[in-house]
């Protein structure tokens, strides 16, 4: 190949808005020092963050929750709809006085290294729009005007349903599961928490919450695409029940697996929702075509 013709082919690739192979790798570079930078940052920040950070996930140890107001309203709606049922199950025995619990720890700086960890997670989470900014950044080029115009809402709205699903677990699923632990509590049977235990159960179900948000996003995304349409999410329904409670039985007790697998049945629904109202929308065009003179 002559010299022209290379040189022509490298204008065509430029034009075309696509990089050589050494431009490509120095970009993928340079966002990758970015993101480590915003990381490096956002951890510090966070650090600071972290404090709170644990003293929400301490809070249904320290003081009665919403389950603990909800439960009483709701004997009381038992007792005057249904008095039966309210005195068959012993609805009508004084509930045990809250107790304040503590968090234990056994081994040398465990409490130190906790908090680092927390504070990586928090420090990840703040830096993640500008993570999907870089990795948007450096795809761009290679994308069509359509497809930029469809992953670009995608990222942001990605990040937004993620943190979602972690505030969701944090504030409604987490007193749930840790008020149902400590009801087992006796005068034979005493909790005594591990802070490393308690602390990675919750951030573990703030990572599956933060991706079961994520399913509708998913089922739209692959039916902009055409490769999903709501009739095989319809068909399949039993199967993502089966599906979903299977994933939730990994975790050890009865409530931690009705508290997943509910919602994440739920987003299913919500993304065959989603998925219908999408082809809907790509149908209606082709109903107002004019006829062609041919």
């Amino acid at each position: 190949m002559s010299v022209k013709k290379i040189e022509k082919k490298e204008e065509s690739v430029k034009v075309e808005g696509r990089m050589p192979f050494l431009e490509h790798f120095s970009e993928l570079r340079k966002r990758i020092l970015y993101i480590f930078v915003a990381l490096v940052v956002c951890m510090g920040f966070s650090w600071r963050l972290s404090y709170k950070a644990i003293n929400i996930i301490e809070t249904p140890l320290e003081k009665p929750t919403y389950i603990t107001y909800f439960s009483g309203y709701a004997k009381n709606v038992i007792k005057e709809k249904v008095p039966s049922v309210y005195y068959t199950f012993g609805l009508n025995k004084t509930p045990k006085k809250f107790t304040k619990h503590i968090l234990h720890y056994s081994k040398p700086l465990e409490p130190f290294f906790m908090q680092v960890k927390v504070s990586l997670i928090l420090g990840f989470m703040l830096a993640l729009p500008f993570i999907l900014f870089q990795f948007w950044q450096f795809i761009k080029p290679g994308l069509l005007k359509k497809e930029r115009m469809y992953l670009l809402p995608f990222l942001f709205f990605g990040t937004l349903f993620f943190i979602s699903g972690v505030i969701f677990m944090v504030f409604y699923i987490w007193p749930a599961v840790i008020n149902f632990s400590l009801s087992y509590q006796s005068p034979n049977l005493s909790p005594l928490i591990n802070l490393t235990h308690y602390i990675n159960f919750a951030l573990r179900l703030g990572l599956i919450f933060g991706l079961i948000f994520e399913l509708p996003l998913v089922s739209a995304l692959f039916s902009l695409a055409g490769i999903l349409k709501p009739g095989f999410l319809k068909k399949y329904r039993k199967y993502a029940l089966i599906i979903s409670l299977i994933i939730a039985a990994f975790h050890a007790d009865i409530v931690t697996m009705f508290f997943i697998a509910v919602p994440l049945y739920s987003m299913y629904e919500i993304g065959i929702f989603i998925s219908s109202l999408i082809w809907k929308f790509k149908k209606k065009p082709s109903a107002h075509i004019p006829p062609s003179d041919n």
